[in-house]
């Protein structure tokens, strides 16, 4: 179990289609079930401060993430850096385009909505590519520069 553990937290080394949505299964059952129970403790009464303890397992659940699609990246012979293409630039261009949509500025302004519209539509192709390519495709079929196929 330990192993499992210290597994999910690398960054190194490559995981299986099959081991990346077994572990993404996990990290979601056990991300929400440990950030929602102090949640709702202090909903119930309880002391206000225990809902900060949700940040705590959900910070975790998101770093082990991180390295699950990592070591998945790794089987496909991409580096880590491409979850900057995958994770954070989708992000960016979604908080860029309800920026641009919320702005009254901007709304006045006639270019505001096509850029926000091109933005969106950006960020959704960037993630459905990072989605086919992190957990639809297969890996490369033998040893790469990560290291030898996952069994």
């Amino acid at each position: 179990m330990s192993q499992a553990i210290g597994d999910v937290l690398t960054f190194r080394g490559r995981l299986t289609r099959l081991g990346y949505w077994r572990w993404q299964l996990a990290l979601v059952v056990i991300g929400a079930g440990l950030g929602y129970a102090p949640v709702a403790v202090a909903m119930a009464g309880g002391p206000r401060w225990l809902s900060a303890l949700a940040f705590a397992p959900m910070a975790i659940a998101l770093i082990a993430s991180v390295g699950v699609a990592a070591r998945r990246l790794h089987d496909r012979g991409r580096s880590v850096g491409w979850l900057i293409v995958f994770a954070l630039a989708p992000l960016s261009l979604s908080a860029f385009s309800i920026w641009l949509s919320e702005g009254t500025a901007f709304v006045e302004q006639g270019w505001a909505a096509p850029t926000a519209l091109a933005a969106s539509l950006i960020s959704l192709i960037l993630s459905f590519w990072g989605f086919v390519e992190i957990g639809l495709l297969r890996g490369h079929p033998g040893s790469n520069r990560f290291g030898p196929p996952p069994e």
